[in-house]
């Protein structure tokens, strides 16, 4: 499947790591670079000057994909939706900023806060428009948090987490076996899952 995400939201990322900016955050590794997402020098320089705003940048970058899109294509045909990728570049989803102000104000009035979720303008977000196009079966989504489900012991199915099931004791329940349990695994993390299988989950 892929995603998009910011370079400085490592909980959104999925997978391999691909990034379609000019330049990548110092010390940061990715697996490869997509060339054919890169804005041009032009049209980025253009647009931190603000010489343009989003509908001419949204104008431009589209003739850019339409230059690139024999390459764009190839690429597309070659995807597998077993295989995660994440689409990289520089600006911040929004959401988890949303999220803190929210909660902030309902701390401080006593009651829920708006939600009104923003999402930067950011041409991952065009980018990812043609995988939703062309190969819907691979299309992951922008900004989607990387989160693993823990499974139950007994029958390795991902169980519904304890702080989801409020009022249960901070209990798991697992569907396929129907019961509530503490004890349970987490798939790709083998320190913790070794753990915990000699101490439940408390």
């Amino acid at each position: 499947m892929i995603y998009t995400a910011s370079y400085f939201e490592p909980h959104r990322h999925h997978g391999q790591l691909l990034s379609i900016s000019r330049a990548v955050p110092q010390g940061f590794r990715v697996d490869c670079r997509l060339e054919f997402f890169v804005p041009s020098a032009d049209l980025l320089r253009s647009w931190k000057e603000k010489r343009i705003g989003e509908q001419e940048y949204t104008n431009r970058y589209r003739e850019q994909i339409k230059a690139n899109f024999k390459t764009i294509k190839t690429w597309l045909s070659n995807l597998a939706p077993k295989v995660d990728m994440t689409l990289l570049c520089w600006e911040r989803s929004g959401i988890d900023e949303t999220m803190k102000r929210s909660l902030k104000a309902r701390l401080r009035r006593g009651q829920e806060g708006k939600w009104h979720e923003e999402h930067p303008f950011c041409h991952r977000n065009l980018a990812i428009k043609l995988v939703e196009k062309f190969r819907p079966d691979c299309y992951g989504g922008t900004d989607v948090l990387n989160v693993t489900l823990p499974v139950c012991r007994e029958c390795l199915n991902e169980v519904i987490p304890a702080l989801i099931t409020y009022g249960y004791d901070d209990a798991n329940y697992c569907p396929k076996c129907k019961t509530w349990t503490k004890e349970v695994l987490y798939p790709n993390q083998p320190q913790r899952q070794a753990r915990e299988r000699l101490t439940p989950l408390r």
